[in-house]
């Protein structure tokens, strides 16, 4: 049969072995729960940033640039970009048909 063991022949753990013990289990979870919230983080601001508006008054200045007659190049580059308009798209050329 089994032999009995009594609670005073089992050696105790010591400190040092619980220390190491939950050391390693510190070493071993941590530093993935940070990659992971790190990367959160990072991906929520990255989208806030993206999908930013510009201002209201920025807005209606570049507006106003657009529909002005007498703006520069410049100012209406700057106005396309300050509301998100992409202007340098190429139209592809229309083939001649006889």
């Amino acid at each position: 049969m089994a032999d009995l063991i009594e609670e005073d022949e089992l050696p105790k753990a010591s400190l040092f072995k619980r220390w190491q013990a939950i050391a390693r289990a510190t070493i071993l979870f941590v530093p993935p729960i940070i990659s992971i919230g790190c990367a959160i983080t990072v991906g929520y601001f990255t989208y806030m940033i993206a999908n930013k508006k510009p201002p209201a008054d920025i807005a209606t200045l570049a507006v106003s640039i657009l529909k002005s007659g007498d703006a520069s190049p410049e100012m209406r580059d700057w106005a396309a970009d300050a509301l998100g308009i992409q202007t340098d798209i190429r139209m592809p050329a229309k083939s001649i048909q006889r």
